[in-house]
């Protein structure tokens, strides 16, 4: 077991060796699990893009 700390506040948690921290996202709890999936969902690269292309398409290109 190894020491990380968890994504959304902080704490040290252990995790298995095998955990890395650029594939996984260590928590410490439901809430913190919880927290990180919904920002995963609403805030993912996909989802931003998402919501540029949407925009473009109804409000038209923002040429500044």
């Amino acid at each position: 077991m190894k020491a990380t700390a968890c994504v959304w506040c902080s704490e040290l948690i252990k995790v298995d060796d095998t955990y890395n921290d650029l594939q996984h996202a260590g928590v410490c709890s439901q809430g913190c699990r919880d927290a990180e999936y919904v920002f995963n969902i609403h805030w993912s690269d996909e989802a931003i893009n998402r919501r540029a292309h949407y925009r473009e398409l109804t409000e038209g290109k923002n040429d500044g």
